[in-house]
């Protein structure tokens, strides 16, 4: 009878190698590099960080306030005079759509500067949903601190 070359017990579970039996897949950059990101999460990132520092800045205007992300507004949704940039959904809500926003920057981000413009000005988008949401009010809290 012909024997495995394996033994039973020295099997390793399936997620602890690749599948070719080598050692631990690591991450593509490295462990010396950061992580890549893509336009989507880096997107999301500036999103969250912009409302967490108008809730740390006016948390009493902030405290109903839900930022939503959607990659583009449906046929249905329309804009006030904001190029389909945003959509005040409720009374408590706005929805920032992703490709239009991106596409109105216009910059490439393999540069750091690029990388800082497309920031600031996702930065200001936001700030202006959220004021248009407010009925203006963000401005003036903003102005005070």
């Amino acid at each position: 009878m012909a024997s495995s070359r394996r033994s039973v017990g020295s099997r390793r579970n399936r997620g602890s190698r690749s599948r070719h039996g080598r050692a631990l897949r690591s991450s593509v950059a490295g462990p010396h590099l950061p992580q890549l990101t893509g336009r989507i999460p880096r997107f999301h990132q500036v999103v969250g960080e912009t409302v967490g520092f108008l809730r740390a800045v006016a948390p009493e205007a902030m405290k109903d306030v839900k930022v939503g992300i959607a990659s583009m507004p449906a046929s249905n949704e329309q804009g006030h005079n904001n190029s389909n940039r945003w959509h005040v959904a409720s009374a408590d809500r706005v929805v920032l759509f992703r490709v239009p926003i991106e596409r109105l920057v216009n910059i490439s981000l393999s540069e750091p500067r690029d990388q800082v413009r497309y920031r600031e000005y996702v930065e200001h988008t936001v700030m202006l949903a959220v004021n248009d949401l407010l009925g203006g009010g963000l401005e003036d809290i903003l102005h005070r601190h």
